[in-house]
């Protein structure tokens, strides 16, 4: 089995077309989405012909960028807590021309005012993990009637099928991504659940 899905991870991983960034990442050890799971997201962009798109959690703008990159008609709000990865994804979207397409907000997504951000057609869930219900919660009335999210790390490198996880907090924060998934396959949202890169949940209304 695990060859098959690795075939296939094979053949989803497209040519990298943000090779610095994507070296930077690697390089200081900054999480970021994976590449076969990156294709995945990106033709669901295409396919649904999304044009305002609300990111939770910047990182170093390498996600948002691959976003941007599949049209010109697509802009990004994306939000973004720590300062060190803000000015690095603010340096990253200045470098590649992407500013004029981006509105990029430093600051806790628990805490940004929803009246200052608009509407949109996708939300890209990819930041603390053990917050995946919370931003899902407090976003989801941004979205417009056809709006989609998306949802990464949501098998947590295997964690959620481990029995036991002797670190307290890791074992917490698993937790709490399996009660989000479960949440979403019972509810009345229309789900799917991808095994691709370290999971993917798409979830429309």
């Amino acid at each position: 089995m695990l060859s098959i899905i690795n075939y296939c991870a094979d053949l989803n991983t497209q040519t990298e077309v943000f090779p610095e960034v994507f070296t930077f990442a690697q390089e200081r050890k900054v999480p970021i989405i994976d590449q076969d799971a990156l294709n995945v997201v990106k033709h669901i962009v295409r396919l649904s012909k999304v044009k305002h798109i609300l990111e939770i959690g910047t990182a170093i703008g390498y996600s948002g960028m691959h976003l941007l990159e599949v049209n010109d008609n697509i802009h990004l709000t994306t939000i973004e807590k720590d300062a060190e990865l803000y000015n690095i994804a603010t340096n990253h979207f200045e470098q590649y021309n992407y500013t004029d397409r981006v509105k990029s907000i430093h600051d806790d997504a628990k805490e940004v005012e929803l009246h200052t951000l608009g509407m949109f057609d996708m939300l890209f869930i990819d930041a603390s993990k053990a917050n995946n219900a919370l931003f899902f919660d407090r976003y989801k009335s941004l979205l417009t009637e056809d709006g989609i999210v998306i949802v990464d790390n949501i098998l947590v490198r295997g964690l959620v099928v481990e029995e036991k996880i002797e670190n307290k907090n890791l074992n917490k924060m698993v937790e709490k991504v399996k009660q989000f998934n479960q949440h979403i396959a019972y509810s009345d949202y229309h789900a799917s659940f991808l095994p691709v890169g370290d999971g993917l949940m798409i979830i429309s209304k």
